[in-house]
């Protein structure tokens, strides 16, 4: 499947509508999970063939991405039940309800009882409620081989971040900055679209 091939199957995706303030439940856009995703396997060949898991999954645009790029088994997980709502509708809709597995449940108290090849993640950005994003990244790098993870960007938080990361047994392989687009979703946006500055990490567990 070319780039372009995924971001157009992809923008056929449900987006979820009602969403949560304290869980900084900001949608990823299509053309940028298809991008993240996309790399991920033609220049690591993190993807195709192996088990993905997407961490806060919302309305799936990485889960189900990733079972149309050939992973054999995809899980997708959030804790949201309305979310997985919508992943299910998706996934029924793009042919992939046979690969993906739709898990609800708190990330920081999930038990995994197998070794993950690559986690893709869109995690709270730890904003609203501290440490929310530390608690992915935990997960992640507790039960993944390489883990890709959405920060925001700027020189401190990425220090805080790469040192916690090497703490927890990770080395970050990549970081790519780019631009992400909130679109006005809760009371307090005044903007109809607001552009922030993300940091997009690869990293491998050692």
């Amino acid at each position: 499947m070319r780039l372009r091939d995924l971001e157009m199957t992809l923008e056929q995706l449900e987006r979820s509508t009602k969403r949560e303030v304290s869980l900084e439940d900001y949608p990823t856009p299509a053309p940028i999970a298809a991008s993240i995703l996309y790399a991920a396997e033609m220049e690591h060949g993190d993807i195709t063939g192996n088990t993905v898991c997407d961490l806060g999954c919302g309305d799936g645009v990485f889960a189900i991405g990733a079972a149309l790029l050939g992973a054999e088994r995809v899980i997708g997980i959030d804790v949201q039940s309305k979310a997985l709502k919508v992943c299910q509708r998706n996934s029924k809709m793009l042919g992939t309800d046979g690969t993906i597995d739709w898990v609800l449940g708190d990330v920081a108290s999930l038990q995994f009882r197998e070794t993950i090849d690559t986690i893709v993640s869109n995690p709270p950005f730890g904003t609203k409620k501290r440490g929310a994003d530390m608690a992915f990244l935990r997960k992640a790098l507790s039960v993944a081989n390489v883990t890709y993870s959405i920060h925001l960007a700027g020189e401190k938080n990425r220090e805080f971040l790469t040192r916690n990361i090497e703490r927890l047994g990770g080395h970050v392989t990549q970081i790519e900055t780019f631009e992400f687009p909130i679109k006005k979703l809760f009371e307090f946006h005044r903007k109809a679209r607001h552009m922030i500055k993300v940091d997009l990490y690869r990293i491998a567990r050692r």
